[in-house]
């Protein structure tokens, strides 16, 4: 009777060529990773802004999007750690009066920072009835965990509140920002 098997050489031979082949594929496995990341986080904000805009021009009133952590009632924390949207009434920034909460925004779990810089320094951002930005154009960045430029990312909102995204790198493949600086994270 014949015996069918394979030999500890052969055994070892496809090992070690897995484990090559594993070692060639590992950057690219956390580069794919990393630019991953960065594509849901700036999905995640445009979708926040799209929706902010939208929902003030459907309730014809202006509407807070803001950073907000814990109970999710005022306008406190960092942007990539969860966000509120609320009827602002009367545009003061804070929910009083008969202003009300419209969707409480969680963070996707995403490792990495997300700020704002805005025209007038507000940490909010506020859309009128006709679709506008209150007079707060300005642009988030965000940036990975172990902040490499490389998978850094930048949406600018301008006075109409369209949210689009800068593709620019300089010449060592790092992402610049619309005046062609370096992001800063």
């Amino acid at each position: 009777m014949k015996q069918s098997g394979l030999t500890i050489i052969e055994i070892v031979s496809v090992l070690a060529i897995m484990t090559i082949l594993a070692g060639l594929m590992l950057p690219s496995f956390s580069s794919f990773h990393a630019r991953s990341t960065a594509t849901a986080g700036i999905n995640w904000i445009v979708g926040a802004v799209n929706f902010a805009r939208y929902t003030a021009i459907n309730r014809r009133v202006t509407t807070t999007l803001c950073p907000s952590s814990g109970t999710g009632m005022r306008c406190k924390g960092n942007w990539h750690d969860g966000m509120i949207l609320f009827a602002d009434h009367n545009a003061d920034a804070r929910i009083n009066g008969s202003d009300y909460v419209i969707e409480r925004i969680n963070n996707l779990n995403f490792s990495g920072t997300l700020k704002w810089r805005a025209f007038r320094n507000r940490q909010y951002l506020q859309m009128t009835q006709f679709g506008y930005t209150n007079y707060q154009n300005g642009n988030f960045v965000y940036c990975p965990e172990d902040k490499n430029l490389k998978f850094a990312r930048q949406i600018v909102i301008n006075v109409q509140g369209r949210a689009r995204m800068v593709h620019t790198r300089n010449s060592d493949g790092l992402m610049v920002d619309r005046r062609g600086k370096l992001l800063r994270c």
